[in-house]
């Protein structure tokens, strides 16, 4: 598999990555073949994104503001396969800030600091009583660089 289109240089791009959530794998989210089921992927990336919000301080910004985001699209691109029991490190970055939007990039680590998964999806600020896209706040901007 080639690498995809939104990882340039492999090396750089996973250095950029300076927050990292932590997940274990549950039996449940595992298929009949042992592996964790291909739709994990995004909830794995919703949780450690959440988080990732969080620890900047945005997520109470859109609990309780005037805006809330939305997932405009989002992609996932498997390495290596992952069971039972594992204990990932989710990496999470904010790659690309635009006007309304900020393309989130993913990265999944095994316990021997292998990429199992990598991905990207695009966060959408929208006005809560209009659901039109709204643009960042400049205070806003500088907490998604956490």
């Amino acid at each position: 598999m080639g690498k995809p289109a939104y990882i340039e240089d492999e090396k750089q791009w996973a250095e950029e990555f300076t927050f990292f959530d932590e997940i274990s794998v549950r039996f449940s989210e595992t298929d009949a073949f042992g592996h964790v089921n291909n739709t994990v992927a995004f909830i794995y990336f919703e949780q450690a994104r959440i988080r990732f919000f969080q620890h900047g301080g945005l997520m109470d910004e859109w609990v309780n503001g005037p805006y809330m985001i939305v997932t405009g699209d989002l992609q996932c691109d498997y390495i290596r396969q992952i069971t039972f029991g594992e204990t990932l490190r989710v990496g999470v970055k904010a790659a690309a800030i635009g006007r309304t939007s900020v393309d989130i990039h993913y990265m999944v680590l095994n316990e021997k600091d292998e990429v199992c998964m990598t991905g990207r999806g695009r966060i959408v600020q929208v006005d809560k009583q209009t659901g039109k896209p709204a643009a960042w706040e400049s205070h806003l901007l500088e907490k998604m660089e956490v």
